[in-house]
């Protein structure tokens, strides 16, 4: 029988090179290589599944955690900026500048663009992590299944 196109995609794209880092750590792997069960050593497998796991979900939560900070961070910010162009006047009439052009002030602020920045990678990294972990939740599942399978074989 033939794979399925999803399965070829899967093997062969880049998507499934995942690149992490937190603070001065990088972490890289392949997650279909790190996903795949040797049913010859599945005893060896269900015993390393929890530790990959754990660090998974460790993982998750700190850069979950990240990503929170670089929101907060973010939105000081925002109110900073908006405090700083709503004090100035317009030119032209005297009075406070626009609600939505001082949002646009904002938007255009290279700092602020910065911060936004680093929130949206923040935020990227720990869902890459999430889906990692829902993958890994399968593999127990999986392995949970061929050792049960494979004690009935004998």
């Amino acid at each position: 029988m033939k794979d399925k196109k999803l399965i070829g995609y899967a093997l062969r794209s880049n998507l499934m090179e995942v690149n992490i880092t937190y603070g001065s750590e990088e972490f890289s792997f392949n997650l279909n290589t790190e996903l795949a069960i040797d049913e010859n050593r599945i005893n060896h497998e269900a015993q390393v599944q929890p530790s990959a796991y754990a660090f998974l979900g460790m993982l998750h939560k700190k850069l979950i955690r990240r990503s929170k900070e670089s929101e907060k961070k973010m939105a000081k910010k925002h109110a900073e900026l908006w405090i700083k162009f709503k004090e100035k006047k317009d030119n032209s009439t005297g009075k406070s500048i626009a609600n939505d052009t001082v949002e646009a002030m904002i938007l255009t602020n290279p700092i602020y663009n910065a911060m936004w920045e680093s929130f949206i990678e923040a935020e990227h990294q720990a869902m890459i992590i999430e889906v990692c972990v829902k993958s890994f939740e399968q593999r127990a599942n999986l392995i949970q299944t061929l050792s049960a399978n494979i004690r009935k074989e004998k």
